[in-house]
């Protein structure tokens, strides 16, 4: 059976007979799963590889790799690291769309998909933010690439230290990649010193966008440019809404507690767990457009054919009709 097949799907889309909310639960898992191979059929197909006239072969144009900026460069510099990094947070966003079908397709629908929708919305707004808002020059995607390389060094090198200790060859090693990273940026961007790159972390007059702010940003500009009903202000609800959802909090648990009598006791009250179709649905429209956003984004950007990008569009419109345009 091929990857893109789910054996719980049939061929035809159509689902078993049986409870509504299931029916649907099965249809939202076959959508996600559908980002999911979406994703792995564009990657497999185009190669990342720019089509001629594109934004993305001006960017390689301007931004050679190696880079010959840099005195001994990686062949993973210039207009490579901007690919590396869309690639990396496209890949782990349509892998947690392909996590969320799983826990549709189970029923598990609880707890868990509120921290999955939470990671979709910010590895996608990441990539949005990275490229920028369509005018930017190629220099600015480089430096906002490069401040989410140093970030994600800087991390690995924290957590090493933390886990084995900082006498071990794990964290000898993260810790100096993370220098060496260090060492090209500063010798790539004349005048930035090692000051700038700490806390808060900024090169080049851009700091680094905090989650929830790059998701912010990212509502912003699909307001101004694709028609979102959800605007900036309201993004940031959603967003502490799913970071409630992820962090111990007790309010979203109890939400779901739905008190009545005990056939057994019935002087007694107990609480039931129940959670809505809509809202489950509603969870899932966020993913997957902010997914399917930044999808369309990068497929833009490089100029590919957009034959897989009008199959994903088919899929959500017929599963989430309106979704496109109001991503609510």
């Amino acid at each position: 059976m091929s990857d893109d097949q789910d054996p719980r799907v049939p061929d035809d889309g159509t689902v078993a007979a049986g409870d509504t909310a299931q029916i649907r639960l099965l249809e939202l898992a076959a959508l996600c799963h559908a980002c999911r191979t979406g994703f792995q059929l564009t990657a497999n197909r185009f190669h990342w590889s720019p089509v001629a006239g594109s934004a993305a072969d001006d960017v390689a144009a301007a931004l050679p790799s190696p880079d010959p900026l840099l005195q001994a460069p990686r062949v993973e510099t210039g207009h490579r690291l901007v690919t590396g990094v869309l690639q990396t947070y496209l890949l782990t966003a349509s892998g947690l769309l392909g996590n969320l079908s799983g826990l549709y397709l189970t029923g598990e629908v609880l707890f868990a998909p509120g921290m999955i929708v939470r990671g979709v919305i910010e590895c996608s707004a990441r990539v949005m933010w990275v490229l920028g808002g369509g005018d930017d020059e190629p220099e600015e995607i480089l430096v906002r690439a490069y401040l989410e390389e140093l970030l994600s060094a800087e991390q690995a090198k924290m957590a090493a230290g933390r886990l084995g200790g900082k006498s071990t060859d794990q964290y000898k090693a993260r810790n100096q990649a993370y220098k060496d990273l260090k060492a090209e940026i500063i010798g790539r961007f004349p005048g930035t010193t090692s000051a700038d790159l700490g806390a808060p972390l900024t090169l080049c007059g851009h700091h680094l966008a905090a989650p929830g702010e790059a998701v912010s940003w990212m509502y912003e500009m699909l307001e101004k440019h694709a028609g979102s009903a959800v605007t900036s202000k309201m993004s940031e609800g959603i967003y502490d809404f799913l970071s409630n959802l992820t962090h111990p909090t007790l309010y979203p648990t109890r939400d779901l507690w739905d008190w009545g009598s005990s056939p057994e006791h019935p002087d007694e009250q107990v609480a039931v767990l129940r959670t809505e179709i809509d809202f489950i649905e509603r969870q899932a429209t966020a993913a997957v457009t902010a997914y399917y956003n930044a999808l369309s984004y990068v497929t833009s950007f490089f100029g590919w054919s957009m034959e897989i990008h009008d199959q994903l569009t088919d899929a959500i419109d017929q599963l989430l009709p309106n979704a496109l345009h109001d991503p609510a």
